[in-house]
């Protein structure tokens, strides 16, 4: 390239012969032809073979890749993520839209014939929004949920960048063989500056500069300028440009990395080296949080230089295919690759490939350095770094020895490893010719083991010797002096001390024991206490009592086969992965059983697990630098805790449908038909970093009284909804990590039948009361006409009866004197039957009279009466001039029924005398008040009152007066009350609606 660099702007670099060729040769071309020429430079010179994109193991980073097969777009060449948290991609076959699991197409809405599928550029505005650039057809932005065109002019050429300032702004970079154009979009408007030569690429820096990469020269837009200013730089095909975190500027091409200023490049302490594989493509590059430099290319593969030696010696390349790179907010670097998206994920776990086919758990040595046996033999790994230090295919076990190393098992001799030397001895496994199971060292430093069905034996200096005190064991441990820990699966696990057999559990290890951690294959003595770790979960033992944590209530305990304490914390490795739990957490829930436990796991979504073939395992430990080694299913993983990221208590959520019947319904303005009784609703937490795991909880108010775990499902179905709105609330969790403090949100409504609205409801429910009023008025209207009815029967049987009265007795009993009137004269007066008949008469003719009078009384009864006349001749009677009375009479007076002025009549005399018999009153009035629908009637005194028992019993026992009036009244369908008058005394009120009263 340094010929190149010497080129003027009227040469491009072409290639020569094929495309694998390295040999760049200036070529002489007229103006003319540049711009076309350079075009095809942009899309590739030719087509060079791209690389598979398996999924790529980094170290340090656990990655996933999605494959057209998983519904990835292909070609894809631009990358973004939008402030709500959804992933957006620019492929060959346009937009798309990525929520960490399912990919989907976003199609303009305004249609463009001369559009490209191919999106090359994308950026994330800080307002939310997105810009799209197509390899031609301008620009578009999305927002709100619509794609739409915005293109300052008519759009011309290919968009090789966009780019969004922290002020808003947007940069935008176009090429075409007519030209290439620096547009800026600022104050909603465009600027745009003309740039001579082919514009491939584009990057703002921090403060504000502007790169460009135009073939053949590297330009600078200084903040606040309009003119470009050349930089003294090598430049050749698919440059890159990026910033680290220092601020320096690094640009890439074909012909390796260099350092930029403002000045030109500074090429001290750069190495420059072969290019990667020759490509000659579109690259990318970035920083991650290690310093790591990563540069992508489409032929060049994937390559890693390290921060602090920035070389393309140091280079480490993988063989994928891969056009960009981009860091997202999380840390999460993705990768677009021809035919699919790469995501990586920094992480604390590193999968250690040195050792082949493990064997063993991990023995620690007093230097902190760590024996593993594997398929070549025993390692040992000192600063993370792994030397085979005993070639053997037949390693079984290894055990650590307090201050020499490692004691090492074969299926045929015995090792005892000081540093990295190993040395033969002849042991029990030799003499007895028995596989030897297991061995362990003392807190005195000696060594022993355990052999098949022959027993334990011990070191003494050189002489082995076996201990008849001990059972045989498959594992064991010796925590103390004199005192061990056997097992032998489901049959024993106890404590031995001073040849003493305590079994751990109540009725030892076999069936109908008390063992709640199943079959035993870790023994390990920590913090003064024996860990115990089964096939269905953990226990430890103090030495007096086992506490245990079953795997039924903690699923994440099951084959637990390591166990160390770091730092407030106990990590293990079980089927569950490797898990993390703080150490005041897992003493509560040993003390309470069932106490819920927060926890955090490594590894990969859980493909990390636990190995389940050994009988015996030890399988995790700490080194000398803190980082922790686990023996997995997978081989040897390293964790080191520097590198785990902090806890996110936060995460981006949204409600992304809502589907009737099958047909989908936008969200932004939500109005279901009526009859709508099933409503789906899909969500998604836009965690990307592991949203395979990402758990839901979700409540719809008017149905949920609380939240409602979903754990992994992403959609929810209600039935059986009715008419009204519905509030939809969703939260989400990282695999292991608390609810999210946000919350997505989503409003539907569902409109209501005719008959299911508040106004028919309200119609229905006025009809209903109207119905029942006028019934109630027909009743009352019926029952006051019985009444009155049988009131005027009263009036009409009295004028009934002094008719016949009238008409047949008395004019009977008239026609009868007469006879006798007869009789009279025909006798002799003075004669005694004269006298006698005379006497007779008379008597009749009084008899006739007071007859005549009781005819009239009771025509006259039956006549309407002036109720207040019939009080006062009432009152004259009863009180007389007992004490001062008054009648008071209110409104227009109306005649009352004579039944009714009669029975009223009697219930104000005894309410007359009541009070001039009891009340010690010094007044009594009544007050009469004509009203237009009833009549009420008031007695009132100023006496001693009634007592409080009896007003509110409504009379005395033993006396009917008040009863007898209240009786009277309500028989006529009137009111009856006792009260205490205002100040002092009684007040009795009766009342009869009007068509009782009037006549």
């Amino acid at each position: 390239m340094t010929k190149m660099g010497r080129q003027t702007k009227g040469y491009l670099v072409a290639r020569a012969g094929a495309c694998n060729a390295r040999a760049m040769r200036p070529v002489r071309v007229a103006r003319p032809l540049l711009h076309a020429l350079a075009a095809l430079v942009g899309a590739s010179l030719c087509a060079p073979a791209l690389l598979a994109s398996p999924a790529t193991e980094i170290p340090g980073y656990a990655s996933r890749y999605w494959s057209l097969a998983d519904g990835a777009p292909p070609d894809i060449r631009a990358i973004a993520r939008t402030r709500d948290g959804f992933l957006w991609l620019g492929s060959g076959d346009g937009l798309y839209r990525f929520d960490g699991l399912n990919f989907l197409r976003v199609e303009p809405e305004d249609f463009d014939n001369f559009r490209a599928r191919q999106v090359t550029a994308l950026a994330a505005g800080p307002d939310g929004s997105l810009w799209v650039g197509y390899a031609f057809g301008g620009i578009a932005r999305l927002r709100d949920g619509h794609l739409r065109g915005a293109n300052p002019e008519k759009p011309r050429g290919r968009i090789t960048d966009i780019i969004a300032a922290p002020d808003g702004s947007i940069w935008v970079s176009t090429w075409s063989g007519f030209g290439s154009q620096l547009r800026h979009w600022v104050n909603n408007r465009w600027d745009v500056i003309d740039v001579d030569g082919p514009l491939l690429r584009m990057y703002r820096q921090s403060n504000g500069a502007i790169w460009i990469a135009s073939n053949p020269d590297l330009r600078r837009l200084a903040p606040g300028s309009r003119k470009l200013e050349t930089v003294p730089a090598l430049m050749n095909l698919g440059p890159a440009f990026r910033e680290d975190r220092t601020g320096a500027m690094w640009f890439y091409s074909s012909d390796g990395l260099q350092r930029l200023t403002a000045k030109g490049f500074a090429q001290t302490g750069v190495g420059f080296g072969e290019p990667l594989n020759g490509g000659d493509g579109w690259r990318e590059m970035l920083f991650d949080d290690d310093d790591l430099l990563w540069i992508a290319g489409n032929a060049s593969g994937l390559a890693t230089v390290p921060r602090g030696a920035l070389s393309m010696e140091q280079a480490r390349t993988y063989p994928v295919g891969m056009f960009t790179l981009m860091r997202d907010g999380e840390g999460t670097i993705w990768g677009g690759a021809p035919d699919g998206l790469h995501r990586f994920v920094r992480t604390p776990v590193v999968r250690y490939a040195a050792i082949k086919g493990v064997r063993t758990g991990i023995a620690t040595g007093p230097d902190g350095s760590l024996y593993i046996g594997g398929d070549e033999g025993l390692y040992r790994i000192v600063d993370g770094k792994a030397q085979l230090i005993l070639r053997s295919g037949l390693v079984s076990e290894v055990c650590s020895v307090s201050g020499v190393g490692a004691y090492v098992l074969t299926y045929k001799n015995e090792y005892l490893v000081r540093g990295a030397a190993a040395t033969r001895i002849v042991g029990p496994l030799e003499h007895e010719r028995q596989f030897a199971q297991a061995c362990a060292s003392d807190p005195q430093g000696r060594l022993w083991e355990s052999v098949s069905a022959s027993g334990m034996f011990r070191l003494d200096g050189t002489r082995w010797t076996k201990d008849e005190s001990l059972p045989p064991a498959t594992t064991f441990i010796a925590p103390g002096r004199n005192t061990f820990i056997v097992n032998q699966p489901l049959r024993l696990l106890a404590r031995v001390h001073d040849g003493k057999t305590t079994p751990i559990w109540p009725e030892g290890d076999g069936a109908g024991s008390k063992n709640g951690v199943g079959f035993v294959r870790l023994l390990k003595q920590m913090d003064g206490e024996t860990w115990i770790g089964g096939e269905a979960g953990l226990a430890r033992y103090d030495g007096r009592r086992a506490q245990q944590l079953s795997a039924r209530t903690y699923p994440w305990l099951a084959g637990v086969m390591g166990i160390v304490r770091v730092a407030g914390h106990y990590w293990l490795i079980s089927s569950g992965g490797i898990i993390r739990v703080a150490e005041a957490d897992l003493d509560a829930a040993f003390a309470k059983p069932g106490t819920p436990i927060p926890l955090a796991r490594f590894g990969q979504s859980g493909v990390i697990r636990a190995r389940t073939e050994s009988y015996s395992a030890n399988d995790a430990a700490v080194d000398a630098q803190g980082r922790l080694w686990f023996v997995t299913s997978t081989g040897v993983v390293q964790v080191d805790p520097s590198r785990i990221a902090p806890l996110k208590a936060d995460m981006p959520i949204a409600v992304t449908g809502l589907e009737v019947d099958g047909h989908a319904y936008p969200l932004a303005s939500t109005h279901l038909p009526a009859g709508t009784t099933r409503v789906s609703l899909s969500y998604v937490g836009l965690g990307l970093a592991d949203a395979e795991n990402n758990r839901y909880r979700y409540r719809l108010d008017g149905m949920d009284e609380n939240w409602v775990e979903a754990q992994g499902r992403r959609r929810v179905d209600y039935a059986g909804l009715g008419p009204g709105t519905y509030r939809l609330h969703v939260t989400a969790a990282t695999g292991d990590g608390p609810w999210a403090k946000r919350e997505a949100t989503a409003t539907f409504v569902i409109a209501p039948h005719f008959w299911q609205t508040a106004w028919f409801r309200l119609a229905v429910l006025a009809a209903a009361v109207l119905g029942g009023y006028a019934l109630f008025r027909w009743r009352m209207r019926a029952a006051m006409q019985s009444l009155r009815d049988r009131i005027e029967e009263r009036v009409a049987e009295r004028e009934r009866i002094a008719q016949d009265l009238h008409d047949t007795l008395l004019q009977g009993f008239q026609g009868l004197m007469l006879r006798f009137q007869t009789v009279l004269h025909l006798t002799t007066p003075g004669t005694p039957a004269h006298t006698a008949i005379e006497e007779a008469l008379e008597r009749a003719d009084d008899v006739l009279l007071h007859g005549r009078e009781r005819v009239r009384g009771l025509r006259e009864d039956a006549e309407p009466k002036c109720i207040a006349e019939t009080l006062r001749a009432c009152a004259a009677r009863v009180v007389g001039d007992t004490l001062p009375w008054e009648v008071k009479v209110d409104g227009p007076e109306r005649l009352v029924g004579a039944p009714v002025a009669e029975e009223l009549e009697l219930a104000v005399g005894e309410a007359l005398a009541n009070a001039v018999k009891h009340a010690r009153a010094s007044m009594v009035r009544v007050e009469v008040h004509h009203g237009r629908d009833r009549l009420s009637l008031r007695v009132v005194d100023d006496g001693v009152g009634l007592p409080e028992d009896v007003r509110a019993a409504g009379g005395r026992e033993g006396h009917f007066g008040l009863t007898g009036m209240r009786e009277r009244i309500e028989r006529l369908g009137g009111a009856f009350a006792i009260a205490n008058a205002a100040g002092q005394g009684t007040s009795i009120r009766l009342s009869l609606p009007a068509k009782i009263a009037y006549r």
